[in-house]
């Protein structure tokens, strides 16, 4: 039994050798025939943790199969279906594609001039050097900074206030907003800070504000979250013009190269953290908040 068990050890080390030697081989075809920083561009794709999975579900695949396991082998396959579906670039896309399309043809530096600018929170965060930072939806800040400075803003509402059990500094997202925005330009006269622990609460707010104003009022957040956010005024009469920040897709008429499409078949963080956003976004819409 022993001398069997050491047999299909060192038959399943040669079967991930030779997988390893195929991806060896590919990268080096890539690096040769098409391009060099592409093939060192998926050669670290699949160096990272997601790209170490998904190489040893494929082992997984290609052992249980030679093993001649049936339900094991379709256990693996799938598990490999879903991890690559789940973690690929396309899919990823896709879906975010669906919350933003309906905002990609707005210009927002070239609108008229707004009373009001409303700023969501999360666009900065404390670093550990303890100074408030953009963050990865910062482009919210960078826009609300370009439109003060385009003349189309004159005054800012950021929102957000910290949830204590979740969060223990002591200071609130629309506070990192405004410290942003003025280390941007924007006077801290212009900027004014509101609660609001999620967004369902913050429209609330908003709406009972704004409800009987006819001031000209425009909101900044970020692409892929806009659909839910007007929803959300929309409960409470409240109808803001949408300023799209912090797009994850870039234009459709950009060409996608050989060399994305290769590497973007190698399931990454990247995309796992986009499709959390539109699962979050989906979910929030089903639930009403």
């Amino acid at each position: 039994m022993t001398s069997r068990n050491a047999t299909n050890e060192i038959r399943i080390v040669r079967l991930m050798f030779r997988m390893g030697v195929m991806i060896v081989v590919a990268i080096a075809g890539i690096w040769q025939f098409y391009d060099r920083m592409a093939a060192e561009k998926i050669a670290t794709s699949l160096a990272m943790p997601c790209g170490i999975i998904w190489y040893l579900l494929s082992c997984g695949v290609v052992v249980a199969r030679a093993a001649g396991v049936p339900k094991v082998t379709w256990t693996m396959v799938g598990i490999w279906l879903a991890f690559t579906a789940l973690g690929n670039s396309s899919l990823a896309t896709w879906l975010s594609y669906s919350l933003e399309e309906p905002y990609a043809e707005i210009r927002p530096l070239q609108q008229h001039p707004f009373d009001y600018v409303i700023v969501l929170g999360g666009g900065a965060s404390e670093g550990a050097n303890h100074r408030n930072q953009g963050n990865g939806s910062g482009d919210r800040l960078i826009l609300a900074a370009q439109l003060y400075h385009a003349g189309v803003a004159k005054k800012f509402i950021c929102t957000g206030q910290r949830i204590a059990s979740m969060d223990a500094s002591m200071t609130d997202t629309s506070a990192r907003s405004r410290d942003v925005l003025t280390r941007l330009g924007v006077p801290k006269t212009a900027i004014e800070v509101i609660g609001g622990r999620n967004t369902s609460e913050e429209m609330k707010s908003l709406g009972q504000r704004f409800i009987t104003s006819e001031e000209r009022v425009g909101l900044v957040t970020s692409a892929w979250h806009l659909t839910r956010v007007l929803c959300l005024a929309k409960r409470h009469d409240f109808l803001p013009q949408p300023l799209p920040a912090n797009f994850i897709n870039r234009p459709t008429s950009t060409e996608v190269t050989p060399g994305e499409i290769m590497q973007g078949l190698i399931p990454c963080t990247d995309s796992f953290a986009t499709l959390t956003r539109v699962a979050r976004e989906y979910l929030g819409m089903l639930v009403g908040r």
